[in-house]
């Protein structure tokens, strides 16, 4: 069916289709580019959306104006993470706080710290022994957020590591996609909602707790919290204490399941294709026996793995956005309030842009440079992912760690399955260790 003249009318889903949607998106937005093409308007929930399954329609959408926009599924995100955060806010304000923002998370501000994260990904990874089968997602679920504790949040304090470490856990566990992509079941009386919101009251209570013991530092630091605890907003007032934590519990949200569920994957298929490990550890072999983080970072082979890696396994499965007025995508005039929702799931498995999308092929990132729209793991245009240059940097650092210093391979097979908001392994990624190895410096 191909999409010509006016936008057409919305094909209604039904239960089954709807909940597949949500928590099987590749095999769905497979199943919408075979039988309807790369654009497609679609009825569930009481409301419409047009999905989008090509790179220039992604292109397209992230070319108009942002302030035409409304941000997506608005009521859900600021029943769970409050409404005062990022995610919900749009024009001016949305601006405001991002350029708030923007310079603490920026790549750039953490190049200082990769010894430190080097650090956290080795103590973490020397837990393992030899002969043991773990889940992998364990390990680098704790890297990831051990990372944000140190560089965002700027704990010091063991108790606090250790606190947070509990607390943060028991949330993402709680975030089921039922509360998640059906807000109108985030009422006290269902019993998901309720355990959501009581997990959430001990996060807020770790950070209330954790901000008076910033307060009393007698020195500063350069990290996300100090910036919002020194910011003011448009009338010149101090942030308050409840903004401070809407902020850094969306900051975690979006970094620290990401980060830990792309650095997971990669573990995967490393282990599953031995050539692609060994060509890699030969590459991070020639850098020497204690490179710089800066040196790692810009190592192709590295690079290529972990692209490949989020580009097979995107956390994220679509982003979007909702026009205020009418706007011209792909040919048709998309009616407001009708949602675009961008399949990034679809787009990285399109065999015109990658040909063999399911085989794990890093060389492809070598053969070819994808354009932002063909390759967009943390979303785009004016909402794209603030913290993705630590979520890559984190990535680099903690899989040289791995790939340098164990062999292992999975104990069973994994595949991509909705946990929350993001995706994710099934099983967690069983792996077995086999031994630790000592690189072969040359």
């Amino acid at each position: 069916m191909t999409l010509t003249g006016a936008f057409p009318r919305p094909i209604p889903l039904n239960p089954l289709q709807q909940w597949r949607y949500f928590s099987q998106p590749r095999m769905m937005h497979d199943w919408i580019r075979e039988r309807y093409g790369g654009l497609v308007s679609l009825h569930f929930q009481g409301k419409d959306y047009a999905a989008i399954l090509t790179a220039e329609g992604a292109r397209q959408v992230f070319a108009a104006e942002p302030d035409n926009y409304d941000a997506f599924w608005k009521e859900s995100f600021a029943g769970l993470i409050g409404d005062g955060n990022l995610w919900v806010l749009i024009q001016e304000r949305h601006r405001r706080e991002r350029h708030l923002f923007a310079p603490a998370v920026h790549a750039n501000h953490f190049r200082g710290y990769g010894s430190t994260i080097r650090d956290i990904a080795h103590s973490h990874f020397n837990k393992w022994q030899p002969g043991q089968t773990i889940r992998a997602i364990d390990t680098t679920l704790v890297i990831s957020l051990d990372v944000i504790m140190r560089l965002i949040f700027g704990v010091q304090e063991e108790e606090f590591m250790q606190e947070g470490r509990e607390v943060f856990e028991g949330i993402r566990h709680l975030a089921h996609p039922l509360i998640v992509f059906y807000p109108k079941l985030q009422q006290s009386w269902f019993p998901m909602w309720r355990r959501y919101t009581q997990a959430r009251d001990k996060v807020y209570d770790w950070m209330d707790r954790y901000l008076a013991v910033r307060r009393a530092r007698e020195t500063e630091s350069m990290d996300v919290l100090e910036m919002l605890m020194q910011a003011c907003d448009e009338q010149g007032n101090p942030y308050t204490d409840e903004f401070i934590r809407f902020e850094l519990n969306a900051v975690l949200t979006a970094g620290h399941e990401t980060t830990g569920v792309a650095l997971g994957w990669a573990l995967y298929e490393l282990g599953r294709h031995p050539d692609v490990l060994a060509k890699l550890r030969s590459e991070l072999e020639g850098a020497g026996s204690n490179p710089d983080p800066g040196l790692i970072l810009t190592l192709p082979y590295l690079d290529a793995v972990c692209r490949e890696t989020i580009r097979l396994h995107p956390i994220l499965s679509e982003c979007a956005r909702v026009p205020m007025k009418p706007l011209e995508i792909l040919g048709h005039t998309v009616p407001a309030g009708h949602a675009l929702v961008i399949s990034i799931v679809g787009i990285h498995h399109d065999p015109a842009v990658y040909p063999e999308p399911d085989r794990f092929l890093p060389e492809r990132f070598i053969n070819r440079t994808y354009n932002i729209f063909e390759f967009m793991p943390f979303g785009g245009g004016h909402r794209r992912c603030l913290g993705a240059g630590l979520a890559e940097y984190t990535m680099r650092l903690a899989l040289f760690e791995a790939a340098l210093n164990w062999d292992f391979e999975p104990a069973r097979e994994d595949y991509d399955a909705r946990l929350n908001v993001a995706m994710g392994p099934k099983y967690g990624i069983p792996l077995r260790i086999k031994a630790r190895r000592t690189p072969n410096i040359k």
